[in-house]
């Protein structure tokens, strides 16, 4: 492996980590606003938009970097 995929592969860890702890810090803070629907609907996007979402293009970066090294 290179070292500009080593480098790619140390930044994608650091922002999984990054968006692991938002999502971990976010369902903590749901359990204190569960009877507040409206509240719970705003973390629970935050935590989708914040967190899910950047994940999901962690994941798929981590894959295709796998794939290309495969090749």
């Amino acid at each position: 492996m290179n070292k500009e995929r080593r480098e790619q592969l140390r930044q994608l860890e650091h922002d999984m980590k990054t968006h692991l702890g938002v999502v971990t810090m976010g369902l903590q803070a749901l359990e204190g606003v569960r009877e507040d629907a409206k509240e719970f609907s705003e973390m629970s996007q935050t935590i989708e938009e914040e967190g899910v979402k950047p994940l999901k293009r962690i994941v798929a970066e981590i894959v295709a970097i796998a794939l290309n090294e495969s090749e």
